[in-house]
């Protein structure tokens, strides 16, 4: 992934994602160094997220939204690096773009289906409820 290096404070770059419209999520992964996560929905189903971290770089990826289990999929995953420069330099902050080598930005397809995950949790939350209170009546 291609990862961009702030030359700049990070917590400016974080007050400006948010003036840009990005949010915090629960719903991530926390890498080791990393000191904020933000999500910004784009067009159905996509969204962006921006990572920052101790060091200051950041990386940035387009994805499926969390709302479908299709997010875990790495084939609707791609960098936002070049996305990412655009914002930074809207607002003059200085970066540059490394690559690590991992591979080359394809474009990318919206899957077949989009499957919610939200209303499959509910149904399982509920089985386990109607089980757990089913044994209490025993």
């Amino acid at each position: 992934m291609d990862r961009v290096k702030v030359l700049a404070d990070l917590m400016q770059v974080e007050r400006i994602l948010r003036e840009e419209g990005f949010e915090d999520t629960l719903l991530q992964v926390v890498k080791p160094g990393q000191v904020f996560g933000l999500v910004k929905k784009l067009d159905h189903p996509w969204e962006m997220h921006v990572r920052g971290f101790e060091d200051g770089h950041l990386e940035a990826e387009i994805e499926v939204s969390r709302d479908y289990l299709e997010h875990l999929d790495e084939r609707y995953r791609t960098s936002a690096a070049d996305e990412l420069g655009e914002i930074l330099s809207k607002y003059g902050i200085p970066y540059e773009i490394k690559s690590d080598g991992s591979g080359v930005n394809l474009k990318l397809e919206t899957p077949e289906t989009l499957t919610p995950w939200k209303p499959i949790a509910l149904v399982i939350g509920l089985l386990g409820i109607m089980y757990v209170l089913s044994k209490g009546e025993s």
